[in-house]
């Protein structure tokens, strides 16, 4: 997220740290960095050493999924995995409030202008790896009633300053999510769980760091055993020449689009400020509502 959320402080931040993490930790810094959660960097003695992830109170990844996932990547025998820490307790993941925290160690390094040329090799080794004996089978979060669901968010007020632009993007394209939403729950009776590898489930650009002289793979909060194209549509979506069922692509595209459509709906539909965030939240419901699909391109 790019603004800091308002109801948490450095101090509680810092405090968290030091108390499950480094004791010796003595400076955070909000990073306005990623999507869908906050981050700091947590500082030992003016040195970098911990990146921490502060996850909202939402029900796509809840204390059980998130340690669930970072527990299976820490268990990972695989060089490019960069995986989180567990706390002096234990658990890969605390409880602040009703927020998640997590972290990693700080790896200095840049994300690449576009997707690396080994990611297929990466992605080929993680899906071959033995599944960790805490890894979750991934299940759809898009509700078989999606339609239905925006059709009564629409009889809600959208008074925020985005809203009406919102609800008005929402109405032109309800027909559409409804055909997409049909065409999703027809393609996801074809997933066959005794096929599901190890994903990383979102291995785009923006997961891909490098350091160290090598590419890493971050942000394991999604893994999930699931069918290999999970991961593949990216390297679809990018255009690579990659073995896969592309109705497995095609699922996994709604997947995301349906997906982000609903939770940038609720999120605009409710009380908002316009803010940077916001913003971000229009042009994502923007693009997934009129982007192609892989096939259409």
């Amino acid at each position: 997220m790019l603004e800091r959320p308002p109801d948490v402080s450095d101090g509680e931040i810092l405090d968290l740290a030091r108390t499950h993490w480094d004791p010796r930790a003595d400076v955070v810094e909000h990073l306005p960095v990623g999507w869908g959660a906050h981050h700091w960097r947590v500082d030992v003695s003016g040195e970098p050493r911990l990146f921490l992830t502060l996850d909202p109170d939402l029900p796509r990844h809840t204390v059980a999924s998130l340690e669930a996932a970072y527990s299976s990547a820490a268990a990972l025998d695989l060089d490019f995995a960069w995986p989180s820490l567990p706390s002096s307790r234990g658990p890969y993941v605390v409880a602040l409030g009703t927020r998640k925290a997590s972290v990693t160690g700080w790896l200095d390094g840049q994300r690449p202008e576009e997707s690396v040329a080994e990611l297929p090799d990466l992605l080929a080794r993680l899906h071959a790896v033995p599944a960790p004996d805490a890894a979750l089978a991934w299940t759809s979060e898009v509700e078989p009633d999606l339609g239905d669901r925006l059709r009564d968010l629409l009889q809600q007020p959208w008074s925020g300053p985005l809203g009406p632009a919102a609800r008005e993007l929402v109405v032109e394209h309800l027909a559409r999510v409804g055909a997409w939403t049909r065409e999703h729950a027809r393609l996801l009776a074809l997933a066959d769980p005794s096929s599901y590898v190890v994903t990383h489930g979102e291995p785009h650009v923006r997961n891909q760091w490098v350091a160290r002289g090598r590419t890493w793979l971050i942000d394991w909060e999604s893994l999930r055993l699931a069918p290999r194209e999970r991961d593949l549509a990216t390297l679809v979506h990018e255009g690579r020449d990659v073995d896969h069922d592309p109705q497995m692509v095609r699922l996994f595209d709604l997947e995301w689009r349906l997906g982000e459509v609903w939770s940038f709906a609720q999120w605009l539909q409710g009380p908002h400020v316009g803010d940077a965030d916001d913003r971000t939240a229009l042009g994502g419901l923007t693009s997934e509502l009129t982007r192609p699909h892989f096939d259409e391109r």
